[in-house]
This record gives C-alpha cells, sequence and structure tokens, in this order.
C-alpha cells in the first residue's frame, strides 16, 4: 500500500489542471509547469526509494515494474497536455501506427494509412505533421472546392506510388453531407511509401467558407452538383449564356482565353470590355453564387470547344 501510495502521490497534480482553466489547455502555461513538475516529484520519487533500499526496505520487482508502468502513463498524459497530441506505441518503444491530433487522426489497416479528418478548417501544417509523425513523406492540404468536389481528391502528385495498392479519398458514412458534425472525410495512403525518399502530395476538397473563393477553379462549372450542371456553355455566345446563369440566380465574372503555342492561359477581364457576341470557351465555379466565364473575342482555332 506504501507504493501504491508512492503513485497516488506521483499523479496528484494532475487534478490541478482543467482543460477549461486559462493555462489549462494544451501548451498552456499552467500545463507546461505541470509537465515540469512532475519531472521533479518524479526525482522525488527516486530519492525515497534510494533511502529505502538503504534501509533495507526493498521493493519487490512486481511492485518497481507496477511504479515504471504508472510513471510512463503519467509522462504519457502530461505530454498529451503540453503538446496536445496523441501518441502511438512509440512511448512504450515500439513502432508508431497511429497519431492524432486536432485535426486529423490516422492509424494503420491492411497495409494501408487511414486517416479521418477531424477538422478540416484546421492550420494546414497539423496534416502534414501527422503523417511526417508516422514516417509517411505526404504533404496534405484541405481547400476549398465547389460542392461537387467536396471530399474528392482535387489533385495528386509527386513520387512513384505502388499501382496496386490505393490511394483515395471517401467519406464516412458513405455519401454524407460534410457540412455534418457526423460526416468525416478520409484519405487512404499505401504503407509501402513509408521511410521512401519520394513526396506525395494531396490536395482534399472541403466546404467553403461563405464568400471563400473556390480553389478548384480549373474544374467545369458544368458537371453535375455544380450551379449549371447539364448546360451546353462552350462555343455559345456571352449573351446565351449570361440568360442561363441568371435563370439559376447566378452572377458571372470573366477572363480572357490567351491561346499560344502548346496551349492557352487565362488573364482578368472587366465585364465593360465583354461584348455579348464574344465566344464561350468554358464556365468555371468561382465561389458560391459565382461562376467565371472563360472567353474570347470570336472563336479560336486553337480552342477545343465542347460544342
Amino acid at each position: 500500500m506504501r507504493d501504491l501510495d508512492e503513485i497516488d502521490e506521483l499523479l496528484r497534480p494532475l487534478a490541478r489542471i482543467s482543460p477549461d482553466e486559462p493555462g489549462g489547455r494544451a501548451g498552456g502555461a499552467r500545463a507546461r509547469a505541470l509537465f515540469a513538475d512532475i519531472i521533479a516529484q518524479g526525482r522525488d520519487v527516486t530519492t525515497t526509494a534510494d533511502l529505502r533500499r538503504r534501509r533495507g526496505r526493498r521493493l519487490g520487482h512486481r511492485a518497481l515494474l507496477g511504479l515504471a508502468a504508472s510513471a510512463v502513463l503519467v509522462l504519457g498524459v502530461v505530454l498529451s497536455v503540453v503538446l496536445g497530441v496523441v501518441l502511438g506505441p512509440s512511448l512504450l518503444g515500439g513502432v508508431a501506427t497511429s497519431y492524432a491530433n486536432s485535426a486529423v487522426e490516422i492509424h494503420e489497416e491492411a497495409d494501408t494509412y487511414v486517416a479521418r479528418i477531424k477538422d478540416p478548417y484546421a492550420d494546414q501544417r497539423k496534416f502534414s505533421e501527422a503523417f511526417r509523425s508516422l514516417g509517411l513523406n505526404v504533404e496534405l492540404r484541405v481547400i476549398p472546392v465547389s460542392p461537387s468536389a467536396v471530399g474528392e481528391i482535387v489533385s495528386l502528385g509527386g513520387g512513384r506510388t505502388p499501382v496496386n495498392v490505393p490511394i483515395g479519398a471517401r467519406k464516412e458514412p458513405a455519401d454524407c453531407d460534410p457540412a455534418d458534425s457526423g460526416c468525416f472525410m478520409v484519405v487512404t495512403v499505401p504503407a509501402a511509401i513509408k521511410g521512401t525518399p519520394d513526396m506525395v502530395y494531396f490536395e482534399l476538397g472541403r466546404p467553403a467558407k461563405p464568400g471563400e473563393s473556390y480553389e478548384n477553379d480549373r474544374m467545369s462549372a458544368t458537371r453535375p452538383g455544380e450551379p449549371l450542371a447539364g448546360v451546353e456553355v462552350s462555343g455559345r455566345t456571352v449573351d446565351d449564356v449570361l440568360a442561363e446563369v441568371g435563370k439559376r440566380g447566378l452572377t458571372a465574372e470573366f477572363r480572357r482565353v490567351v491561346v499560344h503555342e502548346g496551349g492557352y492561359t487565362v488573364e482578368p477581364l472587366a465585364a465593360d470590355q465583354v461584348g455579348g457576341d464574344w465566344i464561350v470557351f468554358r464556365v468555371t465555379p468561382a465561389r458560391e453564387g459565382v461562376v467565371r466565364l472563360e472567353v474570347t473575342a470570336e472563336r479560336q482555332t486553337g480552342l477545343e470547344y465542347a460544342g
């Protein structure tokens, strides 16, 4: 019972911090003070044990193991408080197969790392931090996108990855609305890339905040789930397409298409510089309620119009 009292003494400082108190949150001043205090108390317990051994009162092997395990447990709890993360088995000397912070939680499942996005609006660095903590050279960005791209991998690049291992994204539960609190976006990454120098880049789409510009502005605004879904726009005049835009309660911005050898670029264009008989090449989503018309003053032979 004396050994249990010592463990109790070691754990007692944890009762002094509440997450709701100022400084009690992860990384706060009181949390860091607690960490230093427990380390100091750990030294005091060791000193007491040494004195008892000198008096011939030796702790049994099982009691020592229990005390050591409790000290590791306390250290793990304190690290969680101070650093704001949940650590995997590496704390006990094993190989970490899971990691969690306030933005994402990752675990290994059948040779694949499954990352569940807990906060799609979190600091972007937290996503990549989680992957790298598990030895995965993965750069993940969660970006605002138009409705049809939410929960999808908008872009993927980087080094070599095994073709027989899935790299993808899904929603949990399937077909749920990411705007709901019980709906999570999930990214899967092959465990085979662990320890390789090749970087893998992901961009995962999340719902945009009100007024926030979409970052998937190269996708078509006429694909399913978009405000102009199913409407033929390519090759039609600006007046025709603006009529379709108005029917749906949308507004439009413009970009001029500049054709050059090997492709084309787009540049900003004021609405009063656009003629009604100009030709629309394509329409892309800009932000909620706004679409962007890419136009030319006349039909260009270097562009492939859909219609």
